[in-house]
């Protein structure tokens, strides 16, 4: 059952009940002034326990309450309240419930079906643990009020006029009708309540089914992100590979056939013309020195645009601070190297350590929080960071954890990976003199 339909059956439920007040107030008022035209005042007290009310007021009050019972229901579904002002209205209702119960004389008690069909309809987070108790507190003394209401029960304990006594004063046919009408109503208003709560229920389980589909789906995308993503990145480590390796062809390759074509010259001419052979080794010289300029221009476009203008704490603060504005992830980054002069290669392998380390927190450990240190340990310059994210015992090294490691590797540095009971990554880097 769809949400709309739910709540056509709840506003058809909510007319039938004011309704159902209405009716029976009528009837008071008009078979009062039935049985006061046809002298029946003594014989109709002599059957009460106490003096009714003035069947004007008893009309008025029924209608006052009802509508403003009308009123209350509509507020909360047609705007979404605070908790607080949520539960105020919950209280209202129910108190106006009591007095709509009062002003009929105790002869319907509908409308406590109403009040707690509301209840389910209007309440935001019904299932959860925050309403369970006020739920669980509010369902009971709804269904205890709506057991002992009957006017059976409650009726005769505070000696209210039935409204059966009302109708046995008028002709036969005209009390018959008015009796089905009455039962009539409250059958309908009973079917009513078992129809809304039984199509809540499926309501609430179509709801949580198309929810689970849902997750189902996102966990496919997500799953399907993920290979796509490991799959971009092998292709850019590929492409990556190929045009250092294309690069270091053009360079490097070049660079030492001509060396080796020259050397072989000399070896030729150093024999026959040393002179020629001297200009000749000026030549191989001048080829060694423009080759190592092709080497450092190769290297310098693998390092990152952030080394090539900051400096390596506000390299590392740039590049962290991108990591956290993108992800929402809370870096603490906590930098007492001061200003010291590191390599180039050096740079470049604490920048790749941190950057590898910080992507493999988010990717596979789920972290919300990350902590790098850079400090000086035991004469090592040593990075440690550690995450809040999931973890394990039985560690299996991957591609980037052996890249780091071999990066480590040819700076003489050394990377430990503790995972208890935090996973924490320490490099140490041996301080030059």
């Amino acid at each position: 059952m769809t949400q709309r339909n739910l709540n056509r059956l709840s506003n058809l439920m909510l007319w039938l009940n004011f309704a159902a007040v209405l009716s029976i107030a009528t009837q008071i008022l008009f078979i009062s002034q039935y049985i006061n035209q046809n002298q029946l005042s003594y014989q109709f007290l002599t059957r009460l326990k106490r003096i009714p009310a003035s069947p004007t007021s008893i009309f008025w009050q029924c209608t006052v309450f009802s509508l403003a019972l009308i009123f209350l229901i509509t507020i909360r579904h047609q705007y979404h309240f605070s908790k607080k002002t949520n539960n105020l209205f919950v209280i209202l209702e129910f108190i106006t419930a009591v007095c709509t119960f009062y002003a009929v004389r105790m002869n319907y008690n509908g409308m406590f079906l109403l009040v707690f069909v509301d209840f389910f309809m209007t309440t935001p987070d019904i299932s959860s643990n925050a309403y369970y108790r006020f739920w669980t507190i509010v369902g009971g003394l709804l269904v205890l009020l709506f057991s002992v209401s009957s006017y059976s029960i409650i009726g005769s304990v505070f000696k209210m006029p039935a409204l059966t006594t009302y109708i046995s004063f008028i002709p036969t046919k005209i009390a018959s009708f008015l009796v089905l009408l009455n039962n009539v109503f409250t059958a309908f208003n009973l079917i009513l309540f078992i129809s809304i709560m039984i199509g809540y229920a499926v309501h609430i389980a179509n709801r949580e089914h198309e929810i689970q589909l849902r997750l189902s789906e996102m966990s496919k995308s997500n799953q399907e992100l993920k290979n796509y993503a490991a799959l971009s990145e092998k292709i850019a480590q590929d492409r990556e590979r190929k045009r250092i390796a294309r690069d270091i062809h053009d360079t490097v390759g070049h660079a030492l056939t001509g060396i080796a074509a020259g050397i072989d010259a000399v070896m030729v001419l150093i024999d026959i013309d040393p002179e020629v052979a001297k200009k000749q080794l000026s030549k191989v010289s001048s080829a060694v020195k423009q080759g190592l300029v092709d080497i450092r221009k190769t290297l310098n476009q693998i390092r990152p645009d952030a080394l090539q203008n900051y400096t390596l704490e506000a390299s590392l603060k740039k590049m962290l601070q991108e990591y956290s504005d993108i992800s929402h992830l809370k870096i603490n980054f906590n930098y007492q190297w001061g200003n010291v002069d590191f390599e180039k290669t050096t740079e470049l392998v604490i920048f790749r350590v941190i950057e590898e380390t910080v992507t493999n927190a988010l990717r596979h450990g789920h972290a919300s929080a990350i902590d790098v240190k850079c400090q000086i340990v035991n004469n090592n310059y040593q990075i440690k960071i550690s995450n809040n994210g999931s973890t394990t015992d039985k560690l299996t090294p991957g591609y980037g954890l052996t890249q780091m490691k071999e990066r480590v590797a040819i700076i003489n540095g050394t990377m430990k990976i503790i995972t208890s009971p935090v996973f924490t990554i320490i490099v140490n880097i041996p301080r030059k003199d």
